[in-house]
């Protein structure tokens, strides 16, 4: 569990400011003419699925990769041969995992910290090939193809695949991002439990597969100028506006709860249902799962029960024990806030009903905020009239990497907003119009960053 909740921090005014001009459909002339290779794109995103668990969701043509697993290690290793294929100048692997690898494309001043574009090679148990993976195989093409077009950047560029993002597999989300932001640390993170409740760890994890290194793990250890990600929608708002990218503004607020209620144990066959040493832990919990559905439908919210554990496991006993674990989101803190209140006492109420004792932990939190409007607006520039603006309705590795640099995202358009399933899909083409507009969104920051020091 995170050591602390994770919060948006005010924290801008201690970076120095970067005056822009705002343009809708002027790039850099550095990002004018770049292009990438859509053909190459599409082959990577192919080539990197291999490297997933034989289950059925790989055989629908999804991805099942799941962190500290085997076949992250694989996915990880061909990344690393990448980058160094590529010439980078450093290579670097971090206490969590995280791999970082920076570019010197002739920066007029070395010492300017690098421009980042980075996401995760990770996946959920039943994913898609485009979560996580088009961000870093988009990174990695925008990088062979700014050494193909001989462009010349002031700042350094580097490329970020983030470890354990999506917590699928050792909880909290976020595992590298939140401590590279400074609101965990190292050995909180080491001690993320497995989500399948076998004790294992994902610092025990990461040791297996020989990805715990001595690289930078924090913001002051590896500043950076600013962050870019391209993730796909996993909504429907470009695809109904037939838009193939746009720029993300912001994102709503996640709360993610466990409960545990206790029981009493007893024989599920003699019991009768009204004898008072029937405390039927899961009973309550199914109870409280309604409530969570019917509060998050009256406050225009959003809420999902992702785990379920009970036990004693058997064929004939009443379950003493359950831990439910649940998010809820909304867009609005204080209505995020009210939410989470609210089902503590519907809990409560439902757990004195049925004799049940409770415990509650809100073990993430993550407030409603916006990107930064100059990161925002070099993305907006990239996608010009292909392009909207629109928001993200989860985390990602860049609502952490916002804390301490400016950040923006790219979207790529999904279809029919699916995602986390085999059946997740983002074409060829606007895989390829989403790098170009992380390549030029990049440059065009890059004169951002080169006005900034030279003016």
């Amino acid at each position: 569990m995170l050591s602390r909740p994770i919060r948006r921090l005010n924290i801008r005014q201690n970076i120095p400011s970067i005056k822009t001009r705002t343009y809708s459909s002027l790039n850099s002339p550095a990002a004018q003419n770049f292009t990438v290779n859509g053909d190459r794109l599409w082959n990577d995103i192919y080539h990197a699925a291999q490297y997933s668990a034989p289950n059925p969701t790989t055989t629908a043509g999804g991805l099942s990769r799941l962190s500290g697993t085997l076949y992250d290690k694989q996915a990880r290793d061909w990344f690393a041969s990448q980058v160094h294929s590529l010439g980078a100048k450093t290579y670097t692997i971090n206490s969590t995992g995280s791999q970082f690898a920076t570019f010197d494309f002739s920066a007029a001043m070395p010492d300017v910290p690098p421009i980042a574009m980075g996401s995760h090679l990770d996946s959920v148990a039943t994913g898609g090939r485009f979560d996580g993976p088009l961000g870093v195989l988009g990174a990695l093409e925008v990088v062979r193809s700014l050494k193909e077009q001989d462009v010349r950047t002031f700042a350094p560029i580097a490329v970020i695949n983030w470890t354990n993002e999506e917590g699928a597999r050792f909880f909290p989300p976020l595992g590298s991002s939140v401590v590279y932001a400074g609101q965990s640390s190292v050995s909180v993170a080491h001690e993320s439990k497995a989500n399948d409740g076998s004790g294992g760890t994902l610092g025990e994890a990461l040791k297996g597969i020989g990805y715990v290194g001595d690289g930078p793990n924090t913001f002051q250890e590896f500043p950076l100028s600013a962050h870019f990600e391209i993730h796909v929608e996993q909504a429907t708002t470009l695809e109904e506006a037939g838009k193939s990218v746009g720029w993300v503004t912001g994102w709503q607020g996640i709360s993610v709860f466990e409960m545990v209620f206790k029981g009493e144990d007893g024989h599920a066959n003699t019991y009768p249902m009204d004898s008072p040493h029937r405390r039927d832990s899961l009973l309550g919990a199914s109870k409280v799962i309604v409530e969570i559905e019917r509060l998050a439908l009256t406050n225009n919210g959003y809420t999902t029960v992702t785990g379920i554990q009970s036990g004693p496991v058997g064929s004939c006993n009443i379950q003493s024990w359950t831990k439910i674990v649940f998010c809820l989101m909304h867009h609005e803190s204080q209505k995020l806030f009210a939410m989470g209140e609210e089902i503590k006492a519907r809990a409560q109420a439902q757990a004195k009903l049925g004799g049940l004792e409770m415990e509650v932990d809100r073990v993430m939190h993550l407030e409603p905020g916006e990107f930064w409007p100059e990161a925002v607006d070099c993305v907006k520039r990239a996608c010009g009239n292909r392009g909207m603006g629109a928001k993200t309705l989860t985390a990602h590795d860049s609502t952490m990497t916002t804390l301490v640099c400016p950040t923006a995202m790219v979207f790529a358009r999904g279809r029919e907003g699916i995602s986390h399933c085999a059946q997740e899909w983002t074409s060829k083409e606007d895989c390829a119009e989403s790098a170009a507009v992380l390549g030029k969104a990049v440059l065009n920051y890059d004169e951002v960053l080169r006005k900034k020091y030279e003016g």
